[in-house]
């Protein structure tokens, strides 16, 4: 193609820069008398060499001429040679141009790159047929500029020839004259012939055009012709493209080599049963078309696929790199921990289509195109890896204050129930930044308590035994007591206005709905047990010392 295109530049280039070499000049630019001159020279020679030539032939007819046979055909071919040059000099150098030039320019034709155009006949014939009409219309019009192209030089040559009779007075070169003239005469009325009927063809194309019945006749013919032999191909290659693909997953369960896992020599046999699928649905592809006999499909189908061919060959480095992945030779392994979109996803398997999983989400399961996972690294997994924070059902408590029930979670959303029924959403990437903190697994509240320094003596050891008694007792008396782990309090510290007892109570797992529930039930329960034992809650003070 790229020579084609060259061709048609530097066509386009000679057509339009370069002047070209065989129009005649007009007789105004041409001396007469040296031309007449060098035309009866030429009249002269040519008469000298005919009457040589039927010498020759008399003598190879006549008695001399036995056993010399050999020798005068020679001759004779030599001088009949030399006399049609003569010939066509005396046509150029009277007319400007010989009769031969014409024909010459009209079987001068480009070849096309005659193996490329031998096999591309199919796909130019169909591409002929489509554009028929204006393919006609527009060879209608380059013939009729032809036409008058050709036109001007016959009446160039005739002015010229006719200027040449008038101003020689020689009977040979007279005689010569006018035969040419005769013959270009004859030429011009041939040419005008030729335009009459070119103009009435390109009339009677003009005039046709298909109407609306005739061009959804068309469509149906092409649906019933050529459009049933490309669905036929496409549904053969989709069935063995189906088919290969269930019987290999048919290998992968009953087959004794996928039993051992992904090994390498599985890993191989994928690859090459990936390759030959393709290869095979192409192939049946292909093969039904030329079956079909459809030339036209089966050459478009072949550049397609040379096409990918070619355009695969700028591709090769990430092949290979897809090819190390499936090998299990790549960045990401089958087995590891690779994270997508800030969410940890188990490798399950890589394939052309690759799967991650994630067991802790809804539907926590990912198919990705082998080249998305060029741009990703795996790690080897722990020990009981944590795949996610929460599951669907656990309460808990996030950095931005939120409290709630896990509703649902999935790779891309995940749903918070609040107290009350409310419904809140975090995509799942924000929800894993607001640091989730799980309560469904058991947690601790911790409160702080305030005590008025008149209750000194007994801040440290007394008091935190009653108020633990008083927790216990509470929280069990509320319906709680199955929910606690462990109750502690103790005397945290001197403070600014009172002496602060910190509680420490730990719940196990079902208390994660009664977080808020709790923390209120504590502090209720501590100011009971200050007004019981008439215990002074101090507030703010501020003290002023006098000297």
């Amino acid at each position: 193609m790229k020579r084609i295109f060259l061709f048609l530049f530097f066509l386009l280039f000679f057509v339009w820069v370069v002047p070209l070499p065989f129009l005649p000049a007009t007789a105004s630019e041409v001396d007469i008398q040296p031309t007449i001159r060098n035309l009866e020279g030429l009249v002269q020679s040519m008469s000298n060499l005919s009457r040589m030539i039927s010498a020759t032939r008399e003598v190879m007819q006549g008695p001399d001429g036995i056993g010399r046979e050999k020798e005068l055909r020679s001759k004779l071919d030599e001088f009949e040679m030399k006399l049609r040059v003569m010939e066509g000099s005396f046509e150029r150098l009277s007319a400007g141009v010989g009769l031969c030039t014409l024909e010459e320019e009209k079987d001068q034709e480009v070849n096309w790159n005659r193996e490329l155009t031998e096999f591309l006949a199919p796909l130019m014939s169909e591409v002929k047929k489509m554009t028929s009409r204006p393919r006609k219309i527009e060879a209608l019009r380059n013939e009729m500029a032809q036409y008058d192209a050709q036109l001007q030089i016959v009446q160039t040559a005739q002015t010229r020839l006719l200027a040449l009779v008038s101003d020689t007075s020689n009977p040979q070169l007279t005689e010569r004259l006018g035969q040419l003239i005769r013959a270009w005469e004859n030429k011009e009325t041939e040419i005008k012939t030729r335009m009459v009927v070119s103009e009435k063809a390109l009339e009677k194309a003009l005039g046709r055009k298909k109407s609306i019945a005739r061009s959804f006749q068309d469509v149906g013919v092409f649906f019933k012709s050529r459009g049933l032999n490309l669905f036929l191909a496409f549904f053969a290659f989709a069935f063995v493209w189906v088919a290969l693909h269930y019987f290999h997953k048919l290998i992968f369960r009953i087959g004794p080599l996928h039993k051992k896992g992904r090994s390498f020599t599985v890993r191989i046999f994928d690859l090459f049963y990936t390759l030959f699928t393709v290869a095979l649905s192409a192939f049946v592809l292909l093969g039904t078309l030329y079956f079909m006999g459809d030339w036209f499909l089966l050459s478009l189908a072949i550049i397609f696929v040379m096409g990918i061919v070619w355009a695969s060959k700028q591709a090769f480095p990430r092949f290979w790199n897809q090819v190390a992945l499936m090998l299990n030779f790549g960045a990401v392994r089958e087995g590891e921990v690779v994270v997508y979109k800030g969410i940890p996803y188990e490798v399950a398997s890589i394939n052309m289509n690759s799967k991650l999983e994630n067991k802790a989400l809804e539907n926590g399961f990912i198919r990705l195109r082998i080249n998305d996972l060029l741009a990703l690294r795996s790690r080897p997994a722990i020990e009981n890896e944590p795949w996610f924070p929460s599951r669907r059902g656990d309460w808990v408590r996030l950095a931005d204050g939120t409290y709630g029930k896990v509703a649902a979670q999935t790779p891309e959303m995940v749903t918070l129930q609040l107290k009350g029924s409310a419904l809140k959403y975090y995509a799942t990437s924000d929800y894993l930044t607001q640091s989730p903190t799980n309560l469904s697994n058991g947690y601790r509240l911790t409160g702080i308590f305030g005590l008025d320094y008149r209750h000194q003596g007994i801040s440290t050891v007394e008091i935190p035994k009653i108020i633990q008694k008083a927790v216990v007792d509470g929280l069990t008396e509320a319906g709680y007591g199955d929910l606690i782990q462990r109750i502690r309090v103790e005397f945290k510290e001197a403070g600014a206005s009172s002496l602060d007892v910190a509680i420490l109570a730990e719940f196990n797992g079902n208390a994660g709905s009664e977080y808020w529930v709790l923390e209120r039930a504590i502090q209720k329960i501590c100011v009971e047990a200050c007004n019981q034992h008439n215990w002074v809650i101090p507030f703010q003070q501020v003290s002023v010392h006098m000297a």
